[in-house]
Parts: C-alpha cells; structure tokens; sequence
C-alpha cells in the first residue's frame, strides 16, 4: 500500500487510474481495492480525493494563488469541479475557507 500512497502523493496533480495506481504497487486492481479497503478503509478514489483536498487547503491557507488556480493544481480539472467537491466536503466554498482561515492567523 506504501508504494501506491507514494505514487498518489506524487501524481496527484494529474488524472489517475486505479489501474495506475495499482501497477504502482505492483498488484491488480482489485488487490489494490482490497489494500486500502484494509488498511486505510476507503477506496483508491476516496484516498485521491482526501489528498487533493488536504493539498488545496494547505494552498487556500497561503492566500496567494487564485481558486480556480488552486483547483487545477491540486488535479480537479476545473474551477467549478472543485469547488463542487470541496462545498460537498467542508460544507462551504472554498473562498469561503480561505477567507476563515486568513482571518484565524490574521
């Protein structure tokens, strides 16, 4: 599971298969499901995502590059697919995090 994190970590910018992920970690796919169902108890998918959010808030912190920017650095495609994803799972907007975050250190 290791190797097919670290593949994650640093691909997560670009679009990603299982089937990528999977030969990674020099197993099948349906060993990989199995893996981080075991280890981590989400999907491959889900695991790409958390990163991706993790990633993007790290960079919404920073206050420095634009949403859209952000979205697209962090592989969501676009300004609207991330924001979609990111509401969905923080229960706001992004600019709405950013701006929460940069009053908390301000």
């Amino acid at each position: 599971t290791k190797q097919m994190m670290i593949y994650i970590h640093e691909h997560y910018t670009e679009h990603i298969s299982v089937a990528d992920i999977a030969a990674a970690g020099f197993v099948s796919e349906r060993e990989c499901y199995r893996a981080f169902q075991s280890f981590l108890h989400t999907s491959p998918a889900e695991y790409i995502k958390s990163y991706r959010l993790q990633t993007a808030c790290k960079l919404l912190s920073d206050g420095k590059e634009s949403v859209t920017q952000i979205g697209l650095a962090c592989g969501f495609g676009s300004g609207s697919f991330f924001g979609k994803v990111f509401r969905d799972h923080f229960g706001m907007p992004p600019s709405e995090y950013r701006r929460e975050m940069l009053q908390k250190d301000g």
